[in-house]
């Protein structure tokens, strides 16, 4: 079975007063439909974009990113890295989430708009490494509420 990593960074489509239940929607079937496509991965929201790493079978990620990609949640979809790999970076996680952060905007911009492959590449592996270290920290496994 051929194993594939896929990044991809949509706009969103979320109205921002309803962002928060919207995303734990998100999350919470992701965590569902990824386990019946052996799907992993994580998900960066910063409150206009998401960046968003699946890692699995070839098909699988087809499957997921048709479905993506008629998602009214998400806008303007570029694929910035899909290639295949040996071992999963978030063998762990259907759909790992740690709540929106800014932090990551300027990251995500900044990789829709670079302009080579060494600095796509360079903006693709920082992504991919902050959504590990979000996925790996402890911290509780709840999802935001509008009242926290």
């Amino acid at each position: 079975m051929t194993m594939e990593r896929l990044l991809y960074i949509s706009e969103s489509g979320l109205e921002p007063s309803k962002a928060t239940p919207s995303v734990s929607q998100i999350i919470a079937d992701a965590q569902v439909r990824n386990s019946h496509l052996a799907v992993t991965g994580a998900l960066l929201f910063t409150g206009t974009h998401f960046a968003q790493i699946l890692e699995g079978p070839r098909e699988s990620i087809a499957q997921l990113m048709s479905s993506i990609q008629d998602d009214s949640r998400h806008g303007n979809i570029v694929i910035v890295d899909h290639s295949p790999i040996e071992a999963r970076r978030f063998p762990d996680w259907k759909m790992a989430y740690r709540g929106p952060s800014q932090f990551v905007s300027r990251h995500v911009v900044r990789l829709l708009h670079s302009t080579s492959q060494s600095e796509q590449r360079r903006a693709t592996e920082w992504l991919t490494e902050l959504a590990h270290e979000f996925s790996t920290a402890r911290i509780p496994k709840r999802l935001p509420t509008d009242a926290s």
